[in-house]
């Protein structure tokens, strides 16, 4: 026997759960979306001609049987992506990597960074004591190395690490450790503690077999995919409402109630699958502030236009460099199929910036300094032309959780069942697709619990 479901948020998230509901043909699956389009952050936007994603949105090493889903949505036009990346550090670029790389240090520091990760190995780790990220850097990479990722942190965030909870690891790039050539990394890997914490080049690992990476290729980047999912889920069954915004949930006798500006449904369960917290405890009846506890990486993002041959064929650069501009720039255009009947495509950049500062007050007088970057970096070829551009200001990007984050998410989850027990809030700090599908893939078993605070305990993980 089916139920009716209310899913609130487009985002991936929704839409993976969505997926998963609709396997029982009998359910009944309303997602609802305050924002007027399909696909949350994902939702490219046009500039200057070009379909251009806010950020790097690439479906990357997602399982199969989900990029089959990608493909089917698309009508076939997708393609896949081979990763071209990089990363930048002390004006070094390593190709094929996309973590920070200290391989360019002077032999003494990375002898000691190799001195104190053996140490950590046979000691044992303490970073689950850790209280905050720099105390995580330093548990898990040793003092030197720590030092390192703390400051790249903080020039990244504009925000100290010691303000950020343990769990803001998942939202950086930072998560693993390069400081040798490749097979002096793999050799390290054979043990297995340090297998968890040292990278090595994709190139020089085994292959990932059971995962693809796409892109959509109609030439109108991730918006292809979003607008196309729209009637692809409908098709399915699902009722999809953009531009909706829900006002009240109110639990009655054997279902819920949500009010919206548009009109009320009457449904089994809702599905709470977007990070707007403070939205679900208005929409329940009572004040909660979780923002409060979050930090919104400001972010000044350039979209850089230029003659198509002048652009490398890379997927993206990360830039850890403590003394440049960018953070991360992707040769959008190219990977996208992007090309204007002037032969121009484009280049994106996101670059960290502090509010109120004279970079985020005049963004425009960047773009200069920018553009040299973009060619250090051999982003673009030294005589490359920059044709136009656009610079917006982004006040609120990756949001890593601030000290106090968790302790307030538990107090939510304590208040919850008493304002509804048929509301079940997602757990949103995953960050790469393919986790976000997989966990959506246990939502049936989430459902079924008899239970809801256990439920509940479970979806929070």
């Amino acid at each position: 026997m089916g139920k009716k479901y209310i899913i609130s948020g487009a985002g991936f998230r929704g839409f993976c759960d969505a997926l998963e509901l609709l396997k029982n043909p009998e359910n009944e699956v309303h997602i609802i979306e305050s924002a007027p389009f399909f696909g949350g952050i994902a939702y490219s936007r046009e500039v200057k001609g070009f379909y251009v994603d806010k950020g790097v949105h690439v479906f990357d090493s997602i399982p199969k049987d989900l990029g089959e889903i990608v493909n089917e949505i698309m009508d076939g036009q997708t393609k896949e992506i081979e990763f071209v990346s990089a990363s930048a550090f002390n004006g070094q670029v390593t190709e094929g990597f996309s973590l920070p790389d200290l391989s360019s240090l002077n032999e003494s520091t990375k002898e000691q960074i190799k001195r104190e990760l053996l140490q950590i190995a046979k000691e044992g780790s303490k970073e689950d004591q850790a209280q905050n990220l720099k105390e995580v850097f330093y548990t898990k990479f040793g003092d030197t190395a720590g030092a390192i990722f703390s400051q790249i942190f903080e020039k990244t965030y504009s925000i100290s690490p010691e303000e950020i909870e343990p769990s803001g690891m998942s939202v950086t790039s930072l998560h693993r450790l390069k400081f040798l050539d490749d097979a002096e990394m793999v050799e390290l890997k054979k043990d297995p503690w340090l297998d968890t914490v040292l990278a090595a080049r994709r190139k020089s690992m085994a292959p990932l077999d059971d995962l693809v990476s796409l892109y959509p290729s109609d030439g109108k980047a991730m918006k292809g995919w979003c607008d196309r999912a729209v009637p692809w889920l409908e098709k399915k069954g699902a009722k999809i409402s953009l531009g909706e915004k829900i006002i009240s949930i109110k639990d009655k006798d054997n279902s819920v109630e949500v009010h919206t500006d548009k009109g009320t449904y009457e449904v089994d369960q809702v599905i709470w699958a977007n990070d707007n917290i403070e939205g679900l405890a208005s929409a329940l009846g009572f004040e909660f502030d979780i923002k409060s506890y979050q930090y919104g990486t400001p972010m000044l993002f350039a979209t850089m236009i230029t003659d198509v041959d002048k652009i490398k064929d890379f997927t993206y650069v990360q830039n850890f460099n403590l003394e440049r501009l960018t953070f991360r720039s992707a040769s959008a255009g190219l990977y996208s199929g992007q090309v204007n009947e002037q032969g121009h495509s484009f280049i994106t950049c996101e670059c960290p910036a502090v509010i109120g500062s004279e970079d985020w007050e005049k963004p425009e007088s960047i773009i200069d300094d920018l553009w040299k970057e973009m060619k250090d970096l051999g982003v673009v070829a030294s005589n490359a032309e920059l044709h136009d551009y656009e610079i917006v200001r982004i006040p609120s990007t990756f949001k890593p959780p601030k000290i106090g984050y968790q302790e307030r998410v538990d107090e939510f989850y304590e208040e919850l069942p008493k304002y509804s027990s048929r509301v079940l809030l997602r757990d949103v700090r995953p960050f790469f697709r393919r986790t976000i599908y997989n966990e959506s893939l246990k939502l049936t078993e989430l459902l079924d619990e008899e239970n809801n605070d256990t439920r509940l305990q479970a979806a929070l993980g």
